[in-house]
């Protein structure tokens, strides 16, 4: 058990899991709850950790053919854990065996025949991992290379399909939009830093006064006259189109100087002007 070695820590994560789901089938609920529930935390925390384990495998084992997963930066952040994994094998299961997700039944029954698919593969990986663990720690067979190719792409498509159910995931203009907002806000910071309207301690100790100026900067900066340089790659269409959406009380009193506009809008919050 002491053993370092990926497939060696499989074994024992996968044998304290079968374990556990042995107990969990032989124990009626009804008649100890706690105990069942117990039971299920546990389940799911050998799942976390075999799963956590074959990733592992998979980073060293198939490292040019991990299953993109460019998407999940579209979830929302709270969906975003390390316990995510398990849940999704938990959901899988659940799909498997012919339960409906709560509010969800069109898109559980869509899911069900991928959620089949992936516990059965599954099934297959930890069978070719038990098997080779007990034969050589040090070898992975192309046998075992294929089915964790096989598993991670039916768990990658499961993962999109299943968040995508459960919580509102952004769609490619929503994301886009983003990532505008993040680059613009970017080139205003090192706009600022050159002109030192900015300082380099002011941004690493998270000024709070700070926080507030940099979406005010941004908006502002493309309306001064003869505003500063842009920035190697910057995007002027977008920093226009970006104070195109902003209110129209923001321009109602266009500044008269630049110098006096930047002091205004790097003071704290409460004197700023309207």
């Amino acid at each position: 058990r002491s053993d370092p070695q990926l497939l060696a820590r499989f074994y024992y994560a996968d044998e304290e899991l079968n374990q556990v789901a042995a107990e969990l089938d032989s124990l009626d609920g009804r008649k100890d709850p706690q105990r069942c529930t117990l039971l299920v935390s546990q389940f799911r925390s050998c799942q976390d950790n075999v799963l956590n384990i074959i990733n592992q495998i998979m980073d060293e084992c198939i490292p040019q053919d991990r299953a993109p997963r460019d998407f999940c930066v579209k979830f929302p952040e709270e969906i975003r854990h390390d316990n995510l994994a398990g849940q999704l094998w938990f959901g899988a299961e659940c799909l498997a065996a012919g339960s409906i997700i709560m509010n969800r039944e069109l898109e559980s029954m869509a899911m069900r025949p991928l959620a089949k698919e992936l516990t059965r593969s599954l099934e297959d990986v930890r069978g070719a991992l038990r098997d080779q663990a007990l034969r050589d720690l040090n070898t992975y067979t192309e046998k075992m290379r294929e089915a964790l190719r096989h598993f991670d792409v039916l768990f990658a498509e499961f993962e999109l399909s299943y968040v995508s159910a459960m919580v509102p995931v952004k769609s490619p203009r929503e994301y886009y939009v983003q990532q505008e907002v993040i680059v613009l806000f970017c080139e205003t910071v090192e706009r600022a830093l050159d002109f030192g309207y900015l300082t380099q301690d002011m941004i690493d100790d998270y000024e709070p006064a700070l926080m507030f100026s940099i979406p005010r900067l941004a908006i502002v900066w493309p309306l001064l006259p003869a505003h500063p340089r842009t920035c190697p790659g910057a995007t002027a269409p977008m920093a226009c189109g970006m104070v195109a959406r902003s209110s129209s009380g923001a321009l109602a009193h266009p500044p008269v100087s630049r110098q006096g506009v930047i002091s205004a809008l790097l003071r704290p919050l409460p004197e700023l002007p309207l």
